[in-house]
């Protein structure tokens, strides 16, 4: 089995990782640190994908514009 790994920095890191593992078809685990300059990082593993690379890549694409524009205003 094919494992991704996707990086994801910044304060909001942990909140984000554990909200990618939540699209439907996508199971996995994510770690978190903290960067030297005090950032956090989250490292995502995605282990099992239901429905292919290219339905992956488009459900985490709308996960993703949906995410920017729901928190677009906090910053």
């Amino acid at each position: 089995m094919t494992q991704i790994q996707i990086g994801i920095e910044g304060e909001d890191a942990p909140t984000v990782a554990a909200a990618l593992l939540e699209i439907p078809g996508i199971s996995g685990t994510y770690e978190v640190s903290t960067q030297k300059e005090g950032t956090l990082a989250a490292i995502a593993t995605i282990v099992g994908i239901v429905g292919g690379a290219v339905a992956l890549a488009e459900q985490i694409r709308k996960w993703h514009q949906e995410w920017h524009q729901s928190h677009l205003y906090r910053y």
